[in-house]
């Protein structure tokens, strides 16, 4: 939702409006920030699962996952968290503002 924004932004009139959809963009990547952090929190509790455990040995636990190994996908995903925990920031100070000219000094 956030890339359609940003496109239909190409096609609207810089002012206002892009300050707008930068903010609605910024609220939107702070969701899926907390979406995808509470994703990674949880999946460690399914390691504790019978069928996991029927796969990985049964010494699986929690945060253990056994004879099984992760893998770099879920330290990969950990780091693009951590990434996109500044998007919503940038989305802030994307915008232009808007630029006035300066004004003539007058000499007495």
């Amino acid at each position: 939702m956030s890339c359609i924004l940003a496109i239909i932004n190409v096609f609207l009139p810089s002012g206002l409006c892009e300050r707008r959809i930068c903010t609605l963009a910024g609220y939107m990547q702070m969701a899926a920030v907390f979406i995808m952090a509470s994703g990674l929190l949880i999946y460690p509790f399914g390691l504790n699962n019978k069928i996991v455990s029927d796969f990985c040995g049964n010494s699986t636990n929690i945060y253990y996952a056994g004879n099984c190994k992760i893998g770099w996908g879920y330290m990969l995903a950990i780091v693009g968290v951590m990434l996109s925990v500044f998007l919503p920031f940038f989305a802030k100070y994307a915008p232009k503002e808007p630029t006035s000219p300066t004004p003539i000094p007058t000499i007495l």
